[in-house]
């Protein structure tokens, strides 16, 4: 069993906003030359997220309103963490002849509700 981990950085240049890890997480994925496993892609904050989702503008802004939305009953300095518990930590998917077994239309996403400040984001890949 072999094991790959690989962390950066990511700065959202705004209060909120999105970025697609997947060719990111597909280059480790070719790095770590495991072709059978399991892969994790984790943010390391409270206020940011990982998820699939489709990688149209239209519908991560429409994501990024609909969080706003629901928290706007909250606190403001506790928004951000809110918005980290609905949309999740992070996503695990399979490795299947080196590659990441996602669905047509799915991208690995991730979403700041707290930018313009550096945050982590982690990958793990375990397999043969």
């Amino acid at each position: 069993m072999n094991n790959f981990k690989q962390t950066f950085t990511i700065t959202i240049p705004s209060k909120t906003g999105y970025m697609d890890l997947t060719d990111d997480v597909m280059e480790c994925v070719r790095r770590a030359n495991i072709k059978n496993g399991i892969c994790t892609v984790s943010t390391m904050h409270t206020t940011a997220s990982v998820f699939t989702a489709t990688n149209d503008p239209e519908a991560l802004n429409g994501y990024l309103k609909y969080y706003e939305k629901v928290t706007t009953l909250a606190e403001e300095q506790y928004r951000a963490a809110i918005c980290h518990q609905l949309a999740g930590n992070g996503v695990t998917t399979a490795v299947c002849d080196g590659e990441i077994a996602l669905g047509l239309s799915q991208f690995i996403i991730y979403m700041d509700f707290d930018g313009e400040r550096e945050k982590i984001v982690e990958i793990n890949i375990i397999g043969e």
